[in-house]
């Protein structure tokens, strides 16, 4: 009995929230080392993104007409 309610517990936490970071990160970071030209560019410093986010943001960028 004291299983169920140690997984019940479990199942009632929320999920850890991916992790956010800042445009210096990102810029400095070695993830996006090739694409630091265009983060300097599209992303703005007063807002946080996930890594999600700014492949997403990348990935538009490149795919955009010239």
């Amino acid at each position: 009995m004291a299983n169920k309610k140690k997984t019940a517990d479990k199942a009632k936490q929320p999920a850890p929230a991916e992790p956010v970071f800042t445009k210096d990160q990102l810029v400095n970071s070695k993830a996006f080392s090739r694409q630091r030209d265009i983060l300097m560019a599209i992303l703005d410093a007063d807002k946080t993104y996930t890594k999600a986010q700014v492949e997403n943001l990348v990935s538009e960028f490149l795919k955009r007409k010239v």
